[in-house]
């Protein structure tokens, strides 16, 4: 039977996201929107302190280098907020500092983005018995070629990601602490991106839980312009973003990494009954699974 997947709600404490940047950025502003998902149902809140909006088209050189420090400065203290009231946190960082920072501060999972994890970062998570999320990605996840020259997308993003689990499970990490992430929208274009929903399942065969994080993305406004040609914003692609709920409840995947839990959510619900699923909801509306 096809279970509801976990919803990991986007909190992005940073000036320069692609969909929410600024607004966040204060601890009482983050605060505010971590209770309004976790009302809404989230399992988790992903919590990111630099923007990783890929170069391409879509977002031009991408997103800007962050110092270290700042980044620690912008997450640690709401991390820190939110495990004091007993919810399941997860840090957005590519950086081992970071990533040791707040799992010191209570969160329990670390989500890296880079597609080849520093060999500190799978120290630090190994050393604090944490969770990882293993994304895919090429280069600097620059939507273009060579990053994005691929002879078979699924193969190649399994067989990559394949070996980054054994990277890890190298330092101490087992399967059962690590997600799998394909990578929607990071080294891969739309048509590629789309082509990765539509195999969802192979990634989950594999053994570890999958993550899918396809929410407001560029591949959606690519796919799915207006009706006058433009692009849609990233407010404006909520309907493209369930459209990718579904394929990951149908695919099975084990969490879904989104930025409008309410609707997320209904979406998974609807979704995983029609695909026979039995039992509550996987998420408490309190954040704790």
């Amino acid at each position: 039977m096809t279970a509801v997947p976990e919803l990991w709600g986007v909190l992005n404490v940073t000036p320069d996201s692609f969909s929410d940047g600024g607004r966040f950025l204060a601890v009482d502003a983050a605060l505010r929107h971590a209770e309004r998902m976790c009302a809404e149902g989230a399992d988790v809140i992903d919590v990111g302190g630099a923007s990783s909006r890929p170069p391409g088209a879509a977002y031009g050189a991408g997103a800007q280098d962050v110092p270290e420090d700042l980044e620690v400065a912008r997450v640690v203290p709401v991390v820190e907020q939110l495990c004091a009231r007993g919810w399941r946190v997860s840090v957005d960082t590519t950086r081992a500092g970071v990533a040791e920072r707040a799992l010191a501060a209570g969160a329990t999972i670390v989500n890296d983005v880079s597609g080849h994890p520093s060999d500190a970062m799978l120290d630090v998570v190994s050393a604090r018995g944490a969770g990882l999320v293993l994304m895919h990605s090429r280069l600097d996840g620059r939507v273009a070629p060579p990053a994005t020259t691929y002879a078979d997308v699924v193969s190649e993003v399994l067989r990559e990601l394949g070996g980054e689990v054994a990277r890890a499970a190298n330092h101490g990490i087992p399967a059962e602490r690590l997600w799998i992430d394909p990578g929607i929208g990071f080294a891969k274009t739309a048509s590629q991106s789309a082509t990765l929903l539509g195999a969802l399942a192979r990634f989950v065969e594999t053994g570890p839980r999958v993550l899918l994080g396809a929410s407001r993305k560029s591949f959606i406004a690519a796919l799915a312009p207006r009706a006058d040609g433009t692009p849609p914003e990233p407010r404006e692609r909520l309907a493209g973003s369930l459209a990718a709920v579904v394929f990951g409840v149908v695919g099975g995947v084990h969490a879904l990494r989104v930025h409008d839990v309410a609707e997320s959510r209904q979406a998974a619900l609807v979704a995983a009954a029609a695909r026979g699923a039995r039992g509550a909801p996987a998420s408490s509306g309190a954040c704790h699974g």
